[in-house]
């Protein structure tokens, strides 16, 4: 009577080891509550849009946020491009830090802000914009395109 508890026992281990080897496991598997790796040392987050308002003009909005406090933050340089058609563009004017005010912070975890165009009725924007955050002599630049607007009259 042992022995057949034994080879019962036995049976069930088996099967059990069997049956877990061949069930799927996902061990890499990413959920939307796992921590993922920061992309940058010194940028969390940033994004960019264009604004119209009315009358032809053209707002480029931009925010960015700091891993942290960072010495500088926010945007280097913003490009204004226009096109009729929404397919051929041109550059129309290039804004940077060192000529518009507002367009860096300092000792600060996030900034928003904008710059302005007069722009024509009628036509698409977008802008090319390079963000960027540094702290104690290094940083990081990220260069994105704002999606295509059109000013509607």
């Amino acid at each position: 009577m042992c022995n057949r508890k034994k080879s019962i026992l036995t049976h069930i281990i088996f099967f059990t080891l069997i049956v877990s080897l061949l069930l799927p496991i996902n061990v890499g598997a990413t959920t939307s509550l796992e921590v993922q790796p920061r992309e940058s040392l010194y940028l969390s987050s940033y994004g960019a849009y264009i604004h119209l308002p009315g009358n032809g003009k053209v707002q480029v909005w931009f925010d960015v946020q700091g891993a942290g406090t960072m010495d500088e933050l926010g945007a280097l340089t913003i490009e204004i491009w226009e096109s009729k058609d929404g397919n051929s563009w041109t550059w129309k004017k290039s804004f940077t830090h060192d000529s518009t005010p507002g367009m860096l912070s300092y000792n600060d975890f996030f900034h928003s802000s904008h710059v302005e165009y007069q722009g024509v009725e009628g036509r698409y924007y977008k802008a090319y914009v390079c963000v960027w955050g540094g702290k104690g002599g290094k940083g990081d630049t990220r260069y994105f395109w704002t999606i295509p607007q059109p000013d509607l009259p």
